[in-house]
């Protein structure tokens, strides 16, 4: 953008904060926050506060306090920036909604059953109509930030892709091609283990890495059974009467039975997990490349590189939400937030953004310099050969699934219990939602 445009750009996005913070800020039950009723009394600009509500994780994570300081820097206006751990999150959320405290602007998932437990139709503005929407990735709003068609929320992060990081050098120095099947990661496995390396490291004691593998395997299982969500989401199969998704479960634990995982398996962190990778300790770790910027932070001389999750040959990415920013359309200042979303969808901010994440865009016309094994994985997604985490795709949150795997490896439950354990989280969620079938 010029300078010109730029400046006039910036006068118009002031002009409109002005007239919400001066005019009538009372748009309960407005669609898309109707411009507000009166005028200023002089021409002095009122700056208006905005109360923001993230997970502290994210925001330890992301890197949008650029995006928050150059809005505040080009309107005058304030943030306030309220945060909670990720794990209290939704109920901190929920709370919030509950007893009409909301923020202004909420960062949130992006998946649908996410959303849905927002009651977008009463909490959140319809963004379905307005310019930026279709300047959003495709992959991306086909399946998320939408409930019922209609899009809530705009991406705020890149699109998180699963699969195997990997030590370049140990793979180089063992002389260990990218496995492109199930076997033949067997076969690296066993290779990298006699050469007193650990193969795979998953961070077991803190759960939540331990998903990653299934929600990989899945896209592969998608990828030949495109209505199998469909059918688990109305109940005409089960988890535990998917011998696909079984068999990735028991994959998954026949990689701790063969030696190929880490011994510290249960002490296991995820930060343990970047560095043991980083140093060459590990080879493999199976994750999403959301990992790589850390991993690089601490570790700028790692040779990192990725690979879609080695399945049947013909591999598939597998994708992640994106986290999402939402309006409460209840809000006092509905204009302003509103505001604040067209300045995050800016093409001059959102190329300044994703330039410092590396990630892949989650909106259209950026030109974008990726991390490592994010640009290994770019391709699959350009060409269509991804398909979302299944956990994305459920009509349903899926529930504790982390310490199902945590008692998969513990030996406590086999891979038919873990299934038949995760289809009793989805039947108490959707019974509870009320959703036909369950």
């Amino acid at each position: 953008m010029n300078g010109t445009k730029k400046t006039a750009a910036l006068l118009m996005a002031s002009s409109m904060l002005l007239l919400a913070a001066c005019g009538n800020n009372n748009n309960a039950g407005s669609e898309s926050g109707a411009s507000p009723s009166g005028s200023a009394a002089s021409g002095e600009k009122k700056p208006v506060t905005l109360k923001v509500l993230v997970a502290s994780d994210w925001l330890k994570e992301k890197k949008w306090q650029t995006v928050f300081d150059d809005y505040e820097a080009a309107t005058g206006n304030k943030l306030d920036i309220q945060s909670a751990p990720v794990n209290n999150y939704m109920d901190l959320v929920n709370t919030r909604l509950a007893t009409q405290d909301a923020p202004d602007l909420l960062f949130y998932w992006g998946q649908e059953a996410k959303i849905k437990q927002l009651q977008p139709e009463k909490n959140l503005v319809d963004l379905t109509n307005e310019e930026f929407a279709s300047r959003i990735n495709p992959a991306v709003s086909k399946y998320f930030l939408k409930s019922e068609g209609k899009l809530y929320g705009i991406p705020v992060t890149g699109l998180s892709v699963g699969g195997v990081l990997y030590n370049k050098k140990v793979f180089a120095d063992l002389g260990i091609e990218i496995p492109r099947t199930y076997d033949e990661l067997l076969a690296a496995s066993e290779k990298i283990k006699a050469a007193g390396i650990t193969p795979i490291y998953e961070a077991g004691k803190e759960g939540w890495p331990l998903q990653i593998f299934t929600f990989n395997a899945m896209a592969n299982v998608l990828q030949t059974q495109p209505d199998l969500m469909d059918k688990l989401n109305t109940r005409q199969t089960t988890y535990d009467q998917v011998p696909e998704y079984v068999d990735a479960l028991q994959r998954q634990a026949d990689l701790q039975k063969s030696g190929y995982l880490n011994k510290d398996l249960f002490s296991g962190t995820y930060d343990m997990s970047l560095e043991q990778l980083a140093t060459g300790k590990a080879a493999m770790v199976v994750q999403a490349d959301w990992a790589v910027s850390p991993l690089l932070e601490k570790f700028p001389d790692a040779e990192i590189g990725m690979f879609p999750m080695p399945w049947n040959g013909d591999n598939l990415a597998a994708i992640s939400d994106p986290n999402g920013l939402y309006v409460l359309k209840n809000s006092k200042n509905v204009d302003a937030a509103m505001d604040f979303v067209r300045f995050f969808g800016e093409q001059e901010q959102l190329t300044k953004y994703f330039n410092s994440v590396k990630s892949i865009p989650t909106w259209t016309g950026l030109t974008v310099d990726l991390n490592p094994g994010t640009a290994d994985m770019n391709s699959f997604v350009e060409s269509g050969k991804a398909v979302p985490f299944f956990n994305s795709l459920s009509v349903v949150e899926i529930g504790d699934y982390q310490s199902l795997l945590q008692q998969l490896y513990g030996g406590q439950m086999s891979a038919k219990e873990v299934a038949a354990g995760l289809q009793s989280n989805v039947d108490k969620g959707a019974k509870a939602a009320g959703i036909a079938g369950f």
